[in-house]
């Protein structure tokens, strides 16, 4: 897909839930509800610095399975540029489009009228059809086709 920014570092997130907790005196490592060795636990805690490095940057977000849930351009939490949303399968099941920044100015974001659906957004099914097509103007949905 196409952005504004030139040559942005893509980063790694995982949305994996961890924790740890202390059983008969030992330290017990878990994400997704499992218990993973400690190598494991910090390569998915590890990734939540990766938000604060975004800056702006291509964030690939992955599951509990270390599949690709998405692929977008954000800056720390804001998406501004394409978003790619894809089934466990590895297909494609969205893609569209956030209000890309032009400026040089990145704070504040949310506040400027940032992170809003801008363009089209389309919405396939697992075999690559088309379910669903939006068209946004400035985070307005504008037309809806299905």
């Amino acid at each position: 897909m196409k952005t504004i920014y030139k040559s942005l570092p893509v980063l790694k997130f995982y949305t994996i839930t961890t924790e740890t907790v202390t059983e008969n005196g030992t330290v017990v490592y878990k994400a997704g509800g499992k218990v993973v060795d400690k190598a494991t636990y910090d390569t998915y805690t590890s990734s939540t610095k990766s938000m604060a490095q975004c800056k702006p940057c291509i964030m690939e977000t992955y599951d509990n399975n270390n599949k690709l849930a998405s692929r977008a351009v954000k800056y720390l939490d804001c998406p501004v540029g394409y978003w790619i949303n894809y089934y466990p399968s590895g297909k494609i099941r969205t893609i569209g489009h956030y209000r890309e920044n032009e400026s040089d100015v990145w704070d504040p974001l949310w506040d400027a009228g940032y992170c809003m659906k801008h363009g089209t957004w389309t919405e396939y099914d697992e075999k690559g059809k088309v379910i669903k097509r939006e068209i946004y103007d400035f985070g307005n949905l504008k037309e809806n086709k299905k």
